[in-house]
């Protein structure tokens, strides 16, 4: 083993307290951490078996719904410019907050996206839940320029 490749070792097992370290604060700030497993090369030849994907990973909150209209772009959007986009006590309870919404349309060919970060572009409506009897309750709705529409491949 070269000195370098010593060194290279050494360097590599003193940041792993750092990366926990960190991974631990942001934790704390509420968070989804995953770390990245390690591992050290045995030699400096063998470093691309061992090179890692990044030291750490944060988790994003995303909430998919399946609707039951089939839809494929903006323009046959069955809902004309009404796009809701989940109960109001479900955005308003959420920690932390989604970072999108994902709709999938009934044959799950097409998707719509909405991302949390529009939500200061929301509005919100008192609607009748149709899924449920005599239910009704408040649901933000978004402009329809924060819905971005794609395929599913």
């Amino acid at each position: 083993m070269t000195e370098n490749h010593t060194r290279f070792l050494q360097h590599l097992e003193e940041s792993q307290g750092a990366v926990w370290r960190v991974a631990s604060w942001l934790n704390g700030r509420g968070h989804t951490t995953t770390l990245s497993p390690s591992s050290s090369a045995p030699t400096h030849g063998e470093w691309k078996k061992h090179a890692d994907v990044g030291d750490l990973f944060i988790h994003l909150r995303v909430e998919v719904k399946h609707l039951s209209a089939k839809f494929s772009c903006r323009e046959d959007w069955p809902f004309r410019s009404n796009f809701i986009v989940c109960a109001k006590h479900a955005w308003d309870r959420a920690e932390p907050k989604p970072y999108a919404f994902i709709f999938l349309s009934s044959d799950s060919k097409s998707l719509a996206v909405v991302m949390g970060s529009s939500s200061d572009q929301w509005r919100v409506e008192e609607r009748t839940d149709s899924r449920y009897k005599d239910v009704s309750q408040s649901f933000y709705l978004t402009p329809m320029r924060c819905v971005q529409f794609g395929e599913l491949k």
